[in-house]
């Protein structure tokens, strides 16, 4: 019987990190000098051909990093005389968008809980009705009161869902801090298809509708700890309905 000694036998796999294909590695260069900000806002790219000698790839491979990014909303891709590709301008409706539609997924695909997304909710939404009391104008207010009075007479539970994501939305404006604005409301959309799917009905609306009178009554009288309490007590209402 032939016996191999050991150690010269060729390996069934090695650990190694497999070969990303040339057009992802140039995209996500790309990209990091977006981020980075090297490369700013309409700001134009080199020419395919000139990408294409920069990388030492084709053309073609170029191509298909170009709508790589260009799917991810990175670049705007122009014809013409004056056209080529360009940074994108920043649109914090497509971040939104792309958050929300990212985290759709998620939930979906059960990767994240209603949990997580109540604690995230939380962890936005708190400290931003804190500082809603602290800071809000009395334009803030106004808006607050309408979108309130928008709950209260909306005939239908998809009305009342959309008025009372423009409350949210009011009192995340009035905290002044416009990253809180942007990504907020993905979370508390998704979150609120949990309660959808739940059964949440029409018995809850008049809770709901106290719980905004509250919120809005402490933030109007600058009761920081007040609000804050008043959204936790909304918020956790909510999560119950998910459940």
């Amino acid at each position: 019987m032939d016996i191999k000694p050991k150690g010269r036998g060729p390996a069934n796999s090695l650990p190694v990190t497999r070969i990303r294909p040339a057009y992802h590695q140039i995209a996500e260069q790309i990209r990091d000098l977006i981020i980075e900000g090297r490369l700013k806002p309409a700001q134009q790219l080199p020419s395919e051909e000139q990408l294409s000698a920069d990388f030492g790839v084709s053309r073609n491979t170029i191509r298909e990093a170009l709508r790589t990014l260009s799917s991810q909303g990175l670049i705007a891709t122009s014809r013409g005389v004056l056209g080529g590709s360009f940074v994108a301008m920043p649109d914090p409706f497509v971040v939104r968008h792309n958050l929300e539609s990212g985290l759709g997924l998620l939930r979906a695909s059960e990767t994240i809980s209603p949990q997580e997304l109540f604690d995230t909710r939380a962890l936005l939404e708190l400290p931003a009705t804190r500082w809603a009391a602290e800071r809000r104008t009395d334009a803030d207010l106004e808006r607050m009161r309408d979108a309130a009075r928008g709950v209260e007479a909306g005939r239908v539970t998809f009305e009342r869902a959309e008025r009372s994501g423009d409350f949210h939305q009011a009192v995340l404006d009035a905290a002044g801090n416009r990253l809180l604005s942007m990504i907020a409301p993905p979370v508390w959309r998704v979150f609120a298809v949990c309660a959808v799917h739940s059964g949440e009905g029409n018995e809850m609306w008049p809770d709901i509708d106290h719980d905004h009178a509250e919120v809005l009554r402490h933030i109007e009288h600058q009761d920081a700890d007040a609000a804050e309490a008043a959204m936790r007590t909304h918020l956790e209402r909510l999560r119950d309905s998910a459940k």
